[in-house]
C-alpha cells in the first residue's frame, strides 16, 4: 500500500502530466472580437478571466475552473478556454520539491498564455494574476479595505496589492468591470479580501524574478506576438482548512488604444503611458533604517523610519508627487490613527523615470509584540481618483469600490527586543567561510555579491575610513590557514580595498575596515572559548566606531555551544543554537532568500560544509526565508551605548 507521501507525489505527477497534456501548440481563433473591443478608449484596467481554485491537500491534486462569465470588453473569458480557444491559456503546476502542503505552504508555477495571439493591436500592459482569499483586518483609514491578517491567508512573496475585481465589491455580475462567479465554479465559498495581492505577468521578468528588476523601457508589456508569461506564486494557507485549501484567481489587464500610424506592429511606442495603469505600479519598502522595539506590555516603544519607493508610469521625468495625491500609512497595532505622509516625506533619489524615492518618518511606535506588526501603506492616485471605468459614454449602470484608487503596500514591520540606548551597530555571522572564501566553493552563486553588499556599507565612525580589510584567522588551526582565499581578495580588490590574512594572537582591528573573524575549523577541538572577554570588549568598541565585523565558521556540528553563548553575551545580543535537520557535509544550494538591501541580487547561495542555524533571538535579522534552510547570513543589531 502506498504511503501517505507516496499517494501526493503519484498525484501530483498526474497533475504536471495534466498541464503539460493541454500545453499543445494550438492557438485561439478570433470570432468578432476586434469590432466588439473597438468602441473603447483611454486608459482602462480589463479582467482577462477569472476562475475558481480548489487544492486537495490529501491528493495534491488542484482543481482550475474556468468561470464562463468574466469579461473584458466582450465575454472575453470564451476566448481563454474551449470551444473557442483549443488549448487552455492559464495553467498551474504544483513545486513539490518547495511545497509543503499538508502544513498549507503552496508553491505553484502560474503560466499565462495571451488570449489573441498575433492580434498586436491588444498589447497588453500591467498584467496581473490576483489572488483573492478570506480576508480579517480592517483599515482604519478605509474600514472597507479588507487585507489578510499576519496569520491568515497570505501570499509569501507579492509583487503587489491591488483592489480590482475583488469578489466583494465588483458586484455586476457578468458585464464588462465586474467579478462574476461561474456555472461551474466550486459553490459556496466567497473571498472576502478586498485588497488582493498579485504577481505580475510580463515576458521580461523570469518565473522567480523579482519584480523590481523588469526592464522598465518594456513598460510591462504583454505583447500578443510571443505572448507567454510564468510567475511562481508561494501561498500560505491556514491548515486547519486542510484538506482543502481555496481562493479565487483573476486576471486583469490594462489597454488603451494605440496611435494608428504603428499599424499593423503596434510597438510598445505605438502606445501611450495611458495604456498603463493609472495607480502606482510600484510600491515597495527598500530599507528600515529605524524600528521600534518590544520587551513587554509595558516596555515598548521607539519610532520607525524607512524608504519607500513608489513607481507611476505616468511620472515621466520623475514627478511621482504629481501622480499621487495621498500616502496613507496605518497600524493595527503599532500606532493608533493613520498618517497622511505625502507632504513630509523626503526625497531620497530616483532609480528610474517613473520612480523616486522617499524617507518616511512615524514617531512613537507602541508594538503589541516582536512579530505580527504590520502596516497598510494606501497611495492614491491624482487622476483618475476612482475605480470608475476609465470609458467614454454612460459609466453609471457599473458598480465600482466606494474608495479612491489606489496601490496598496503590506509591510511586515521588524521589531527588536532591545530598549535602544543610542543607535545601532551590526556585526555578522557567515555560515561556511569556504563559500565565502573561495571559488571553488561558490561556483554559479552569488556569495560573493552578498559579501561585497556587506563589506561596502557606509557605517558612521573613523574604522569606516579605512580601505583594509583583515581576514583574521589567528583563533583557528593551521588546517584553516593553509585553505586560500582567492575569491575574497578579488572582490576586495574590485571594490577598491586592500586584503591580508592575519593569524594574531589576540583581535587586532589595526588600520581594517573590515575584520572577517575565521574562529571555528572542521577539524580538532573547537577552542573554548574562543575569545576571552577582553578581546569581546575590542570587538563591541571596533563595531560602535564605523567597523564591521564578520564571524565565520565551518558546519555546525563544529560549534561549541557555551562558546557561542558566551561571546555573544559579553558582545551584548543574545543566540540560541539549535538544530534538528542539520544537512550532510557536502555541496548544496539555496535560492529561497529574503530581499533586503543586503541580498539585493543574491538570487543563489552556495553553501558547501555549513550546517544548520536555527536562532530564536526574536530580534535576529534571518536573511533566508525558510524555517528549515537557514544557511546565508544572521545580522544581529547591537546598541550602542
Amino acid at each position: 500500500m502506498l504511503s501517505q507521501s507516496a499517494k501526493l507525489c503519484f498525484m501530483v505527477l498526474l497533475l504536471l502530466l495534466a498541464v503539460t497534456a493541454c500545453s499543445r501548440d494550438s492557438v485561439p481563433v478570433d470570432p468578432g472580437l476586434t469590432d466588439t473591443i473597438r468602441d473603447a478608449s483611454v486608459s482602462q484596467s480589463m479582467c482577462w478571466g477569472t476562475w475558481d481554485v480548489t487544492i486537495d491537500a490529501n491528493s495534491g491534486e488542484i482543481e482550475l475552473v474556468p468561470e464562463r462569465s468574466g469579461d473584458f470588453t466582450a465575454n472575453v473569458t470564451r476566448f481563454l478556454q474551449p470551444p473557442i480557444s483549443p488549448i487552455e491559456l492559464v495553467g498551474m503546476s504544483i513545486n513539490m520539491a518547495e511545497s509543503d502542503i499538508l502544513t498549507g505552504l503552496i508553491t505553484m508555477d502560474v503560466t499565462l498564455r495571451h488570449p489573441f495571439p498575433g492580434k498586436t493591436l491588444f498589447r497588453g500592459f500591467d498584467v496581473r494574476g490576483i489572488i483573492h482569499a478570506d480576508g480579517g483586518a480592517i483599515g482604519k483609514y478605509d474600514p472597507s479595505a479588507v487585507i489578510n491578517p499576519p496569520d491568515g491567508i497570505h501570499m509569501t512573496n507579492p509583487d503587489g496589492f491591488t483592489r480590482w475585481f475583488n469578489q466583494v465589491e465588483f458586484t455586476n455580475y457578468g458585464l464588462l468591470f465586474g467579478y462574476t462567479e461561474g456555472h461551474y465554479a466550486v459553490p459556496n465559498y466567497t473571498s472576502t479580501q478586498t485588497i488582493c495581492p498579485y504577481k505580475i505577468h510580463t515576458p521580461s521578468l523570469d518565473p522567480r524574478q523579482p519584480y523590481y528588476q523588469m526592464d522598465y523601457e518594456q513598460r510591462c508589456t504583454f505583447p500578443a506576438i510571443d505572448g507567454f508569461s510564468k510567475r511562481m506564486y508561494r501561498i500560505k494557507f491556514d491548515d486547519t482548512q486542510s484538506p482543502m485549501y481555496r481562493f479565487k484567481y483573476s486576471i486583469s489587464a490594462n489597454w488603451s488604444r494605440p496611435d494608428p500610424d504603428f499599424a499593423p506592429e503596434y510597438p510598445i511606442e505605438a502606445f501611450d503611458s495611458m495604456a498603463n495603469m493609472q495607480e502606482p505600479y510600484m510600491v515597495k519598502i527598500e530599507e528600515y533604517e529605524d524600528i521600534p522595539y518590544y520587551v513587554d506590555e509595558y516596555v515598548a516603544g521607539g519610532n520607525l523610519q524607512f524608504l519607500l519607493t513608489i513607481g507611476d508610469w505616468q511620472a515621466v521625468g520623475g514627478n511621482v508627487l504629481d501622480e499621487i495625491s495621498h500616502v496613507w500609512i496605518e497600524s493595527p497595532t503599532l500606532f493608533e490613527f493613520p498618517v497622511d505622509v505625502r507632504d513630509t516625506m523626503e526625497f531620497v533619489s530616483s532609480g528610474h523615470d517613473t520612480q523616486a524615492t522617499y524617507r518616511i518618518f512615524i514617531e512613537d511606535m507602541f508594538p503589541t509584540a516582536l512579530d505580527g506588526q504590520q502596516m497598510l501603506i494606501t497611495v492614491e492616485s491624482t487622476d483618475p481618483d476612482s475605480f470608475e471605468p476609465q470609458i467614454e459614454g454612460d459609466t453609471s449602470m457599473w458598480v465600482y469600490p466606494d474608495a479612491p484608487l489606489a496601490a496598496y503596500c503590506i509591510g511586515d514591520v521588524p521589531v527588536t527586543n532591545l530598549t535602544p540606548t543610542g543607535e545601532y551597530a551590526y556585526c555578522y555571522f557567515v555560515p561556511d567561510w569556504c563559500a565565502t572564501m573561495r571559488y571553488q566553493c561558490a561556483s554559479d552563486s552569488q556569495n560573493q555579491l552578498l559579501i561585497s553588499n556587506i563589506i561596502s556599507q557606509n557605517v558612521e565612525g573613523y574604522y569606516n575610513d579605512f580601505t583594509h580589510i583583515q581576514s583574521w584567522e589567528g583563533k583557528t588551526t593551521s588546517y584553516v590557514w593553509g585553505q586560500n582565499s582567492d575569491a575574497l581578495a578579488d572582490t576586495c580588490a574590485s571594490l577598491g580595498y586592500s586584503f591580508e590574512r592575519t593569524h594574531n594572537d589576540y583581535f587586532d582591528p589595526g588600520g581594517s575596515r573590515v575584520v572577517l573573524a575565521v574562529i571555528w575549523s572542521n577539524v580538532n577541538t573547537p577552542l573554548d572559548p574562543p575569545f576571552t572577554q577582553e578581546e569581546a570588549h575590542d570587538m563591541q568598541e571596533f563595531i560602535e566606531n564605523g567597523g564591521i565585523l564578520i564571524f565565520m565558521c565551518e558546519k555546525s556540528s563544529n560549534m561549541h555551544v557555551p562558546s557561542l553563548d558566551n561571546i555573544f553575551d559579553w558582545l551584548g545580543m543574545l543566540m540560541e543554537y539549535g538544530g534538528g535537520a542539520t544537512p550532510e557535509s557536502a555541496d548544496g544550494w539555496t535560492s529561497n532568500i529574503t530581499w533586503h538591501w543586503l541580498t539585493d541580487g543574491v538570487e543563489v547561495y552556495h553553501y558547501f560544509t555549513c550546517g544548520q542555524w536555527l536562532t530564536e533571538d526574536p530580534h535576529v535579522l534571518t536573511l533566508v526565508a525558510t524555517e528549515y534552510d537557514e544557511k546565508a547570513v544572521l545580522m544581529y543589531p547591537l546598541p550602542l551605548e
